[in-house]
C-alpha cells in the first residue's frame, strides 16, 4: 500500500502530498528492509554479519575463519554442547552441522570407541566437532574423528605377462 491512498481523495491530487507520500514511501521501504536484516541476523542459520559477530561475542568464540558457514557452525555447536553424552544426541548433532548422508557413527562397546567418518568436504567442521566433542565426551570413551570421499570411482588394470629369455652364445 501507499501512504497516498490514505490520504482523503481531494488531497490526493495536491502536488506537494504526492512528493511528501512518496518520499514517505521510500522511508518506509528502507524501515521494512531494516527490520527484515535484523530478522535476519537474529536467526543463526540466515545471519550474515553483525548477528554472527554479536553471537560469537556472547559465546566467546574466537574466530579465525572468514567462511560464514564454519562461523555458524562454531556458534550452533557452542549453543548445542550439553551434557549428558548420548549417541542419539550425537547422531542429531551430526544431522543437523553436516546433514543425513555425510557422516557414519560407529560405535566399539566393548573398547569404549566411537568411530565417526564425516565426508572430506566437512573437513574444517571435522576439527571443531573433535575439540567438542573432547569436552562433552565422558572421560572413559575414545573418540576418532575420520574424513572419507563420497565418490564412485572405478578403477581398470590390465594384465600382461611378459617372458624374458636369456640368450647365451656358446663357442
Amino acid at each position: 500500500m501507499k501512504i497516498i491512498e490514505y490520504i482523503p481523495f481531494f488531497l490526493q491530487k495536491v502536488r506537494e502530498f504526492k512528493i511528501i507520500s512518496n518520499l514517505e514511501d521510500e522511508e518506509l521501504e528502507n524501515i521494512r528492509l531494516q527490520i527484515d536484516k535484523i530478522l535476519k541476523e537474529v536467526i543463526i542459520e540466515t545471519s550474515e554479519g553483525y548477528g554472527l559477530e554479536r553471537y560469537e561475542k556472547i559465546y566467546n568464540i574466537n574466530t579465525t575463519n572468514e567462511d560464514i558457514d564454519i562461523r555458524r557452525f562454531n556458534i550452533i555447536s557452542k549453543i548445542n554442547n550439553k551434557a549428558p553424552f548420548t549417541l542419539k544426541w550425537l547422531d542429531n548433532k551430526l544431522k543437523q552441522l553436516v546433514g543425513k548422508e555425510n557422516y557414519k557413527i560407529n560405535v566399539d562397546y566393548n573398547n569404549y570407541k566411537v568411530t565417526i567418518s564425516i565426508v572430506y568436504l566437512f573437513g574444517d567442521i571435522a576439527n571443531t566437532l573433535q575439540k567438542d566433542l573432547i569436552e562433552l565426551l565422558p572421560a572413559n570413551l575414545i573418540i576418532q574423528i575420520n574424513l572419507f570421499s563420497n565418490c564412485n570411482l572405478h578403477l581398470v588394470g590390465i594384465a600382461h605377462e611378459k617372458q624374458h629369455i636369456k640368450l647365451e652364445v656358446v663357442r
